[in-house]
């Protein structure tokens, strides 16, 4: 396998495919290119016979292919551009001079950075995107670092370097655009307490940004303590150039997830390493964010803009631990007090009921004594009462004996067993003679029957 070609195919497909907008492997993946690289085929039949290469393939790239495989192929000069371009991407740099020559225009920022020491000069353009990004109004004769890289324009074939990112040099630069911005978003009210979003009791749910790397995000986790917490984190650079588009991107990323807040935190700095977080973009994204944001970002003397407009500003990672912690360790106490006093009423309700109960039995017991008294009372009176009545029984039996031989003296059976006799007519008891006639039938009762007459006569 010829490694010459195949470092050729892959730089070829990198310019293909940045050209299109579209993944390497969408224009070949490594398998094609490696056997390309074996086979070296020499026309269109040779080519169509690798796997993967059909005919749409060869029509869009089967001749940019062929001329790669032949030895010392000659380039066009669109070609001999693209490949030195990328070449050249890859010879990025950062470059310190001042802006003269500022000149915008369509959706780009063109000016020539000059050096002040002997005047040489590097012309630079910019996408207006990226100038927005980087949070800086350039003017004429101020002194910046840029990052980026050279780039042939293809049409007239000069050299320019294509800046991705800018930041101010020198102190007194650095303050002064410090300040006007400071100004200028104090006067819209970005910092107002009004704005301010409350904390929220019991956080759970935290976004955190900052690096992964050194001892801040340490601080900070060892700090947080045990409370649950889920945490998503995104790694971000925290300083130089590709600091703002980092820490922008992710505030966006954190836009749409669920949490209770987000924590920005970065170690101590000086102004001009802590320009990322003065960046304006940045700024209004923290005020404008859904849920809570609390920055710890350590500084000198400057206060960073970007803690300004934060929720809740801390100058330390730690303090950031400490201010979420501080409701669930407020609860903690509170769980503590209210276990006291718990316990104290638990306690007092005991002896109040305690106290009752003694109460209740002493008055049972008091209840009982009387109770057993009234009964032995209620019995002694039964007890006379029986007696009384037995007396009365007694007179009364007395009483019915004597009835009993009243009635049977005056008993109509016993006068009958005398010889007495009781006559009737008409079922009437007749005691006179006027209450017969002679001939009327008269009936007489006996001690052992009844006898039937007639009456003869009456005298």
């Amino acid at each position: 396998m010829s490694q010459d070609i195949l470092q050729k195919l892959k730089g070829w497909r990198e310019v293909a495919a940045r050209n299109e907008g579209a993944p390497l492997f969408r224009v070949f993946p490594n398998s094609v290119l490696e056997e390309i690289a074996e086979t070296l085929p020499k026309n269109k039949e040779e080519l169509l016979a690798i796997k993967g290469i059909k005919e749409r393939k060869f029509e869009k790239y089967g001749e940019d292919i062929l001329v790669i495989v032949n030895e010392n192929p000659p380039l066009t000069v669109s070609g001999y551009l693209d490949l030195l371009n990328l070449n050249l991407q890859k010879q990025g740099a950062r470059v310190k001079g001042e802006i003269s020559s500022l000149d915008i225009r369509g959706g780009y920022l063109f000016f020539t950075l000059k050096d002040k020491n002997d005047g040489s000069a590097l012309s630079c353009f910019m996408w207006a995107s990226d100038y927005q990004m980087c949070g800086i109004a350039f003017e004429e004769g101020m002194e910046i670092i840029v990052e980026g890289y050279p780039k042939v324009y293809k049409p007239r074939g000069s050299l320019s370097f294509q800046v991705l990112s800018a930041e101010l040099v020198g102190e007194g630069a650095l303050k002064k655009a410090y300040e006007e911005l400071k100004k200028k978003l104090e006067g819209e009210g970005l910092f107002a307490p009004e704005r301010k979003k409350p904390i929220s009791e019991f956080p759970q749910r935290i976004g955190l940004i900052t690096s992964k790397t050194g001892a801040v995000i340490h601080d900070f986790l060892n700090n947080l303590g045990r409370r649950g917490y889920k945490i998503s984190f995104f790694n971000s650079t925290v300083e130089g150039q590709a600091a703002v588009r980092d820490l922008i991107s992710a505030v966006d990323y954190f836009k749409d997830k669920k949490l209770d807040v987000l924590v920005i935190i970065r170690g101590g700095g000086s102004l001009e390493s802590l320009q990322a977080f003065n960046n304006e973009n940045l700024v209004r994204k923290i005020a404008d964010f859904g849920v809570p944001v609390i920055c710890g970002i350590g500084h000198d003397k400057d206060v960073p803009l970007a803690s300004l407009a934060a929720d809740l500003m801390t100058s330390t990672p730690t303090a950031v631990a400490v201010a979420l912690n501080k409701s669930w360790e407020n609860a903690l106490a509170n769980v503590k007090i209210f276990e006291r006093d718990l316990i104290y009423k638990y306690q007092e309700v005991f002896n109040q009921k305690q106290r009752l109960l003694e109460n209740l039995i002493r008055r049972l017991k008091q209840h009982s004594e009387f109770v057993f008294k009234r009964f032995e009372l209620i019995k002694n009176r039964f007890k006379d009462k029986i007696t009384e009545l037995g007396y009365s029984l007694k007179n009364i039996s007395a009483k019915l004996d004597n009835a009993e031989k009243r009635l049977e003296s005056v008993d109509p059976k016993r006068q009958l067993k005398l010889g007495y006799s009781i006559a009737s007519a008409g079922g009437k008891i007749l005691r006179s003679v006027r209450q017969v006639e002679p001939g009327q039938g008269v009936d007489i009762r006996v001690a052992d029957g009844k006898i039937k007459t007639r009456v003869e006569s009456v005298d």
